[in-house]
C-alpha cells in the first residue's frame, strides 16, 4: 500500500505532467496544499522533497516552491494522450498515436502574452486579415528563411493558415490544367486527401531511405500530360528519410523538361535528427514551390503556414488567399512575429528531445524477441516506419488497440492503399509512453512467433 506522502507527490506530479502546473508557476503554500489534500503539513513537505529530488520543483527561500523549467516540462512535444472513454472504470489511459500531433512549448505562453500586450491593440484597428501585421511578418519570415539557408524575398511569400491550406491554393492557382499528380508513396494522408479533393489522379513514387529512384519518376512523368509532383524531401512523413542531393538535382531537371510543377512540403525540414543538412529543393530549382507551417516545429494550434513561390505566381496566390480567407488570423500573425527571434532555440530543444525519444524507441524495438523487425533510422521528422513483414500491420494494429495503444495501419499512407507490412510509430511521446508501445508490440508479436 502506498504511503500518503507518495499519494500527494503523485497527484502533484500528475498536475505538472498534464500542464495544469506549468514551468515557472508558483505552487500554493505548504499550508494550502495540506488543506487541499487533507493531510498534515509534514506530509506535504516530504512530498515536495521527493519532487525536488526528481527535478520537478525548485524552492526559493522567501519566495516559495515553483515548477522547475526543465526541457521536458517546457516542451512535452506530444499532445496529451486520449482518456479512457469511461473514466470511472479503472482502465488505463488510451495512448493514441494515430496522429503525430504536437503540443505547444510552455515558453509560448510568454510570447503570446507579449504579442497581445505590444501588438494586438494596433492589430485590432485593422480587419484581422491584412494590414501592417501581415507585411511585418512577411518581411520577418523572409529574413528567417534566408538566414536558415533558403534565400527568400518578401515578394515570394504568401501567408496561409497551414501547409495543407497552402497546397490547396497552389493546386487551384498554379497547378497545370491536367488532372495528373505524382506523390511519394508512402506519403502524408492529408496531402493525398487534398490532391483527391482537387480531382487529381495520383500515382505513387516509392519514397524512403532506399527509394526515390529518379528513373522510376521519369517513367511516371512521361505517362501523361504535365501535372503536379508533391514531395517531402526532408523529415519525410511517415519514413523520416531525407531525399539525397542527387535526387533533388535530377527532379529539377526532369520536371522542368516535362513541364511539371514541383511542390515541396518542408514542414518537417527543421527537425533534423541525423546527417548533414541538405539544401532545400527550392534552392536548386527556382521553379519549385515550397509549402510549410509551424505545426510540428512549434504547435499544431498555431495556424500559420506559408507558400514560397516565384513572385509572379505569388501575386496570384495572395489574391486567391485573400478571396478565400485562407490566411492566418491577426493573432497568429503577431504571435509568430514575436516568436521568430527566439524560434531557433525552441526548434533545437525539440529536436534534441525527439532524438532522445527516438534513441529509446529504437533500443526497445531491437529488444523485441525473435520478430526480426526492420527499419531505417529516421534522419528527421517525428515518425519511424517499421517493417513488420510477414505480419499484417492491420492485425497488429487491432491487437495493439486491445492493449490500449492506438496506431494507424500503413494503408493510410499508401497512394494505392495496399501496404499491409509497415507501421508508423510517432516518437513525439516521452520514453515512458514509448515503453507502452514497445510492450504492446512485444506482446502482440511474440504471441505469433
Amino acid at each position: 500500500m502506498r504511503s500518503v506522502t507518495h499519494e500527494v507527490a503523485a497527484r502533484l506530479r500528475g498536475r505538472i505532467a498534464h500542464g495544469e502546473l506549468r514551468p515557472g508557476m508558483r505552487l500554493p503554500s505548504e499550508r494550502a496544499l495540506a488543506a487541499r489534500f487533507n493531510v498534515s503539513r509534514v506530509t506535504v513537505v516530504r512530498a515536495l522533497t521527493r519532487l525536488r529530488l526528481e527535478g520537478l520543483v525548485v524552492t526559493r527561500h522567501g519566495s516559495g516552491t515553483f515548477v522547475a523549467a526543465t526541457d521536458r516540462l517546457l516542451d512535452t512535444v506530444a499532445s496529451h494522450p486520449a482518456r479512457s472513454p469511461h473514466p470511472g472504470d479503472g482502465a488505463a489511459e488510451v495512448l493514441d498515436l494515430r496522429w503525430a500531433t504536437t503540443a505547444g512549448p510552455a515558453d509560448l505562453v510568454q510570447v503570446v502574452q507579449a504579442a497581445c500586450h505590444d501588438a494586438l491593440p494596433a492589430a485590432l484597428r485593422g480587419d484581422g486579415a491584412a494590414g501592417a501585421s501581415l507585411d511585418t511578418l512577411t518581411e520577418l519570415l523572409a529574413h528567417y528563411l534566408t538566414r536558415s539557408g533558403l534565400a527568400t524575398r518578401p515578394a515570394q511569400l504568401t501567408l496561409t493558415a497551414g501547409a495543407m491550406t497552402g497546397l490547396g491554393l497552389v493546386l487551384d492557382v498554379a497547378g497545370p490544367p491536367g488532372g495528373l499528380a505524382v506523390a511519394e508513396t508512402p506519403s502524408y494522408p492529408g496531402a493525398l486527401r487534398i490532391l483527391s479533393q482537387r480531382r487529381r489522379r495520383v500515382r505513387g513514387w516509392p519514397a524512403g531511405a532506399a527509394d526515390w529512384d529518379p528513373g522510376y519518376l521519369a517513367g511516371l512523368l512521361r505517362a501523361g500530360p504535365p501535372g503536379v509532383l508533391y514531395v517531402q524531401p526532408d523529415g519525410h512523413n511517415p519514413t523520416g528519410a531525407t531525399m539525397p542531393a542527387s535526387a533533388r538535382e535530377t527532379i529539377g531537371a526532369m520536371t522542368a523538361a516535362a513541364g511539371w510543377l514541383v511542390v515541396a512540403d518542408e514542414t518537417l525540414r527543421p527537425l533534423r535528427l541525423a546527417g548533414d543538412t541538405t539544401a532545400s529543393l527550392a534552392a536548386g530549382d527556382h521553379r519549385a514551390i515550397v509549402v510549410a507551417s509551424l505545426s510540428k516545429t512549434v504547435w499544431g494550434g498555431l495556424h500559420l503556414g506559408w507558400i514560397r513561390a516565384p513572385a509572379g505566381i505569388t501575386r496570384q496566390l495572395r489574391s486567391a488567399a485573400a478571396a478565400m480567407g485562407a490566411g492566418p488570423s491577426a493573432l497568429d500573425q503577431i504571435t509568430v512575429a514575436a516568436l521568430l527571434p527566439s524560434l531557433d532555440p525552441v526548434i533545437h530543444r525539440r529536436t534534441r528531445l525527439l532524438g532522445e525519444n527516438l534513441e529509446h524507441l529504437e533500443r526497445r524495438l531491437r529488444d523485441i524477441g525473435p520478430a526480426k523487425l526492420r527499419w531505417h533510422s529516421p534522419a528527421g521528422g517525428v515518425t519511424l516506419w517499421l517493417d513488420l513483414h510477414p505480419r499484417s500491420c492491420h492485425e497488429v494494429v487491432q491487437e495493439c488497440a486491445r492493449l490500449g495503444v492506438l496506431l494507424e495501419p500503413a494503408s493510410t499512407y499508401a497512394v494505392d492503399g495496399r501496404d499491409d507490412r509497415h507501421l508508423r510509430i510517432p516518437f513525439t511521446v516521452p520514453p515512458p509512453a514509448i515503453d507502452r508501445v514497445a510492450d504492446a508490440l512485444t506482446t502482440v508479436l511474440d504471441s505469433r512467433t
